[in-house]
């Protein structure tokens, strides 16, 4: 019996992630179903009425699907909603001030026409506002400025679209909202402790962080003496900003820095107020008028942005929620046990995940927006070290930021660029895989944590 109801959990997550992947089921329905058609099959024969409801079993009150999967699920990573909605804040207050604009400007204005140099400097300035902000607005915004002057210097269209895509999910790496969101689906392995594992995130962040930009900025210097024939493209979207002061530019590392130096000296600050001090610290520097509407205004406008993805979260959390359930956790455990056994050597771990980094990709299993989100627990249950699988969660989410061909800011580079986005996938998967083997390798040869 535990056999077929492994293959039926199976059968449904490979019927969700091809739903998804060829957009017949939006991933904001077919995460949360997963995950409770994922209790609903664990429950068959074993809880009455499905599971759905609370009941008693051999004298334990069993809490039923609607409560312990969907009442906890959409609340789970409430931590992780907090923080992007304070990031889209503070990212919509960035783009009212023109910050990002104004650091990309000043980013041609120095490079003049050297393409080589050209390229790092919009790797570095994209890597400095995606560290603050985020989002398919923000990528149509740097993009449609940055692009035109790429493609005139004579690199390549999947080059330039590499660039921007590599310095959008490198500055990811130090983004305070994503910090929130790996903290929450470690933290239920470390005894619900979030602030532990903030701590522990952050303290992941650096390395990843280092060891992403430099491979990156060495991707750019070789990729862009690659040179086509120069395209003419008339910039328009290049305008005179008004005066920005070097204090209110460097307003989007605020909370980074913050968050970082803070967890170093054992004195860790929320992820919430440090991006409300990069937020005030920005309207003190900056000549912007009415600066408490401006604050309210952008918690407002900026919600509205990320309204998809507050209910994507809130899915995720139904969809983690039902592979922890009572009922599931035996199915899957013994087949998990098996992986366990593969994995848990130092070498197969390297490169059973540096491998499996195309996994992450069209919502494949090691996606943590997706199943991926469940495996810290479930691998947790099994005896392997929660931290290892998300040190591996961490280094492939970065290549589904910039290779992921079904991601919305690639789609809207490849059309801006006229090509497929499957082309810039093509170029850069490579190096994705490469982030994932430096980063594991420097987890077992330099930090030598434990995976069991």
């Amino acid at each position: 019996m535990e056999i077929i109801k492994f293959i039926l959990i199976a059968i449904n997550i490979l019927f969700f992630v091809y739903s998804m992947v060829n957009k017949k089921i939006s991933t904001l329905i077919a995460l949360p179903a997963m995950g409770m058609l994922t209790a609903i099959i664990g429950s068959i024969g074993i809880l009455p009425n499905l599971g759905l409801f609370d009941t008693v079993l051999d004298g334990q009150n069993i809490r039923g699907i609607y409560s312990a999967v969907v009442g906890d699920g959409v609340k789970m990573l409430a931590s992780a909603i907090s923080a992007a909605v304070f990031g889209a804040a503070f990212a919509k207050l960035l783009n009212k001030v023109g910050i990002g604009e104004k650091i990309i400007k000043t980013s041609a204005e120095l490079a003049g026409e050297r393409p080589v140099v050209i390229g790092i400097s919009f790797f570095i300035a994209t890597v400095i506002i995606f560290s603050a902000i985020g989002g398919l607005g923000a990528v149509i915004l740097i993009g449609s400025i940055a692009l035109p002057i790429m493609l005139t210097t004579g690199i390549k269209e999947e080059i330039c679209g590499s660039i921007v895509l590599l310095g959008m999910s490198v500055g990811g790496t130090l983004n305070a909202s994503n910090y929130a969101f790996f903290a929450s689906i470690l933290a239920p392995t470390m005894g619900n402790d979030y602030n532990l594992a903030m701590t522990t995130i952050v303290k992941m962040a650096v390395p990843i962080f280092f060891i992403c930009f430099i491979s990156s900025i060495l991707f750019v210097t070789f990729s862009v003496k690659e040179k086509k024939f120069v395209r003419t493209w008339k910039v328009e979207n290049i305008k005179e900003n008004k005066e920005i002061s070097l204090l209110t530019m460097v307003s989007p590392l605020v909370p980074v820095v913050l968050i970082i130096v803070s967890t170093f000296l054992k004195k860790s600050v929320p992820v919430e107020i440090a991006i409300l001090i990069g937020m005030v610290w920005l309207l003190i520097s900056d000549k912007t008028p009415r600066k408490l509407q401006q604050i309210s205004s952008s918690f407002i406008e900026g919600t509205k942005d990320i309204a998809g993805a507050i209910v994507l979260l809130m899915g995720l959390g139904v969809l983690i929620k039902g592979f922890q359930y009572t009922t599931v956790v035996p199915i899957i455990q013994p087949f998990i046990l098996i992986l366990v056994s593969f994995l848990k050597n130092p070498l197969t771990y390297i490169i059973g995940f540096t491998l499996g980094t195309p996994l992450v990709l069209y919502r494949g299993p090691l996606n943590t927006f997706g199943i991926g989100g469940a495996l810290p627990v479930i691998f947790a249950a099994a005896g392997f070290s929660p931290m290892a699988i998300v040190w591996a969660l961490y280094s492939v989410g970065i290549t589904q930021g910039f290779a992921d061909p079904t991601n919305s800011q690639n789609i809207w580079i490849a059309d801006f660029l006229q090509i497929d986005p499957i082309e810039i996938t093509k170029k850069i998967l490579w190096l994705g895989i490469g982030f994932t083997f430096l980063i594991l390798s420097y987890v077992i040869l330099v930090l030598k944590i434990s995976l069991i």
